[in-house]
């Protein structure tokens, strides 16, 4: 009897471990998706100008400049 409810009481331990597992990983689904609609409206409004895209990618997500331009950096933080 003893074993019985200490195994009954793992297991309802198990399932709660494994339901935050599952929404944690359903938040890292919907976060995704959000990303691939980010990156496909990119991609609808470039076209199949892939320069245009990866230029594109390239300045908002890794902040690379052109060569020539200026970067003003707001130091005051505002």
């Amino acid at each position: 009897m003893i074993y019985s409810m200490v195994s009954i009481i793992g297991i309802r331990s198990q399932i709660r471990e494994r339901r935050e597992e599952l929404d944690d990983l359903k938040e890292q689904i919907k976060v995704q998706e959000i990303k691939n609609e980010d990156i496909q409206k990119l991609y609808d409004s470039t076209g199949s100008d892939f320069s245009a895209l990866a230029e594109q990618i390239a300045r908002d997500d890794l902040d690379y400049i052109k060569e020539g331009e200026r970067v003003f950096v707001n130091v005051s933080g505002d």
